[in-house]
């Protein structure tokens, strides 16, 4: 995720949860006439991908054991391209990575940024997407300098946060969450705020498109905005075969235009799915 902090959960939150939740009849394996893009393949359950996520729009959305959002999508795809069926196992965000960690599931999902922390514990398959950063004002400010003289809020952990206080000093306020950002926002205590483009779309939808969003010019006082941080899915360090077969599908769905177009569906913009080679954050 976007924040620096928790890189990698060891304690899990959530071992009854899961230990006691089976995967239902939606789950059942893909049919038997499909041919693989890889073989060889090994899932925690025979002809199931399964996606462990909490809901987090509108990167994931879960419900039950199906998974929405952009996330979900591309995860979808790629289940069928290797003949398995996507099962998500819902949790709340701090149970999420530990339960790939720890192998009950395939697959962790939710905006995880691929860090050189958490490439030691895992298996990093990416990189999926880059999260942009988007700018939420009324006057629709495209870059950085706009923001200057201005009230511009951000979120407590954000990796932006550094250089913010470098640019805005007195002029930046840090929330504890994006909802109370935006609650500033909305009753005009601040008059920017900044969060990845995702989820500033999705907060402004949420608010009938009160604001415009915007994702700013490239600035190399704002580290990001140059390199957006690379989203990876996190895998079992015990399944590098998954995780290889994985990167291997993300290159098709980004080649044929496939990731750009599931990322602009889902309120992201296409232009995310334009990464390179894997950069991990240290």
């Amino acid at each position: 995720m976007r924040k620096i902090a928790a890189l990698v959960g060891t304690t899990l939150l959530a071992v009854t949860a899961l230990t006691g939740c089976a995967l239902d009849s939606a789950s059942a394996p893909a049919k038997a006439d499909c041919t693989p893009a890889h073989s060889g393949l090994s899932t925690v359950s025979k002809g199931v991908l399964s996606v462990s996520a909490a809901t987090l729009p509108p990167f994931t959305q879960v419900d039950g054991t199906k998974l929405a959002g952009a996330e979900g999508k591309i995860l979808d795809k790629i289940a069928a391209m290797e003949c398995l069926t996507l099962a998500a196992q819902p949790l709340d965000t701090a149970s999420v990575i530990s339960s790939a960690q720890n192998g009950r599931v395939d697959v962790a999902a939710g905006n995880w940024y691929c860090t050189a922390e958490r490439a030691k514990a895992m298996s990093l398959a990416g990189p999926v997407y880059g999260d942009q950063i988007g700018i939420l004002s009324s006057s629709g400010a495209k870059t950085f300098s706009e923001l200057e003289g201005k009230t511009v809020g951000t979120v407590d952990g954000y990796q932006w946060n550094a250089e913010f206080k470098t640019l805005y000093g007195a002029g930046l306020k840090t929330y504890p969450n994006a909802t109370a950002m935006i609650s500033d926002l909305k009753a005009g205590r601040i008059d920017a705020a900044v969060d990845s483009y995702g989820s500033a779309k999705y907060s402004n939808a949420q608010n009938s498109d009160k604001w415009k969003v915007e994702v700013p010019e490239p600035d190399k006082r704002v580290a990001s905005s140059v390199n957006p941080a690379q989203v990876c899915f996190p895998v079992p360090k015990s399944n590098e075969t998954l995780a290889k077969a994985i990167i291997s599908d993300l290159e098709k769905l980004r080649s044929d235009g496939t990731l750009a177009d599931i990322l602009g569906d889902n309120g992201l913009d296409r232009s995310a799915a334009d990464v390179k080679e894997l950069q991990l954050i240290s």
